[in-house]
């Protein structure tokens, strides 16, 4: 499993557009700086697509001007903790 945490930087008039269209990513969540337009989001794996995917996917939202990775988690550890939790 991987997660990252990324800004995403995206024109200040066009932001809450820009926060629906991301939050219809699986595994997406926006956390805030909509006010901005500097999102603080997080991205997990999916069984769809990789959070490098997802990641990609994003340049091509209208009304984004960039995203910048910040921090990335990749490990089996996760995998076992969510099956753990699961049972």
């Amino acid at each position: 499993m991987n997660v990252c945490s990324l800004i995403v930087h995206a024109h200040p008039e066009q932001s809450g557009a820009v926060v629906r269209r991301l939050e219809e990513f699986p595994g997406v969540e926006v956390h805030g700086g909509g006010e901005t337009g500097k999102l603080i989001v997080t991205v997990e794996d999916t069984d769809e697509d990789s959070v490098a995917d997802t990641m990609m996917a994003f340049n091509a939202v209208e009304g984004v001007i960039s995203s910048i990775l910040i921090y990335h988690y990749g490990g089996d550890d996760l995998d076992q903790e969510v099956i753990r939790e699961s049972n």
